[in-house]
């Protein structure tokens, strides 16, 4: 069960991270305490780090936006 929600919270927080909150607020936003926590739960979930997929998440926005 705790599997499930921590998914749900990333998914929640890489929306966050996508309209461009800094990782800070998108962990608090998405209900994680710690950032340990939720750095170790988004790399298990996305295969990332926040910092990472955001930038990785930016440039595709950018790429679509440009083409």
């Amino acid at each position: 069960v705790s599997r499930y929600i921590n998914k749900l919270r990333i998914e929640h927080a890489c929306r966050e991270l996508e309209t461009g909150q800094n990782v800070t607020t998108a962990m608090l936003a998405s209900g994680f305490n710690t950032k340990s926590n939720f750095n170790r739960e988004f790399l298990r979930i996305t295969g990332s780090t926040p910092t990472k997929w955001q930038s990785h998440s930016t440039v595709t926005q950018q790429t679509s936006i440009s083409q």
